[in-house]
């Protein structure tokens, strides 16, 4: 079982404190950024032997300083009208919303720090671009979101890197290819660890 975790930033997530058995791997921020990154790293892989997770800060009018696990992937800044509705790629079969699973949050992906998040939504700058690789290539994914603001850059500045050990918990229960769970004793070491330092 390969366990791969995408995530944009270091600082969100430093390697050291990634679980036994967690590959980690920093995209960069943005759409083509992690659409390339994660493209390479996958090639390799046996979707039907590999979790893909992604994990990271997020801006949203939901709670802050909650993990938020999203399903439904949406490019948010996808505009052009009138050959499709916005948020659709037109001449594409893939092109609209990416769903994984309907029990979730839906995520909005765009090359812009959100102002102004719309009600009940999520948004980050990566997901949907890792959801559309994962798609193409047959991996199932699973996305985690961590509010750490809701359009205020100096509460993501403050907030960004406080989800690790929420994140660590989902990480015991996230479900394997094969349809059981990722076994403790593989991620056991890593989230001891996490437990028992002092994150700010």
């Amino acid at each position: 079982m390969k366990v791969i975790l995408f995530v944009a930033l270091e600082n969100e997530f430093p390697t050291h404190l990634a679980p036994k058995g967690v590959k980690v791997v920093y995209t960069g921020v943005g759409k083509i950024n992690a659409a390339i990154k994660v493209t390479e790293e996958l090639f390799d892989y046996d979707p039907s032997n590999t979790i893909v997770i992604n994990f990271g800060s997020a801006g949203s009018k939901l709670p802050k300083l909650q993990m938020y696990k999203c399903t439904k992937f949406t490019q948010a800044d996808m505009d052009a009208e009138p050959f499709a509705p916005k948020t659709e790629t037109p001449f594409d079969a893939n092109g609209k919303q990416i769903v994984f699973r309907q029990n979730g949050y839906e995520c909005y992906t765009q090359d812009r720090f959100e102002k102004n998040p719309k009600d009940g939504y999520i948004y980050d700058m990566e997901a949907y671009s890792i959801a559309k690789v994962c798609r193409h290539f047959g991996f199932d994914f699973h996305c985690y979101k961590f509010v750490s603001d809701d359009g205020d850059v100096n509460d993501w500045e403050t907030n960004h890197n406080k989800g690790i050990e929420l994140f660590l918990e989902e990480l015991k229960t996230l479900p394997s290819p094969d349809g059981g769970t990722v076994d403790t004793p593989v991620l056991g070491t890593g989230i001891e660890r996490c437990e028992s330092s002092n994150l700010s």
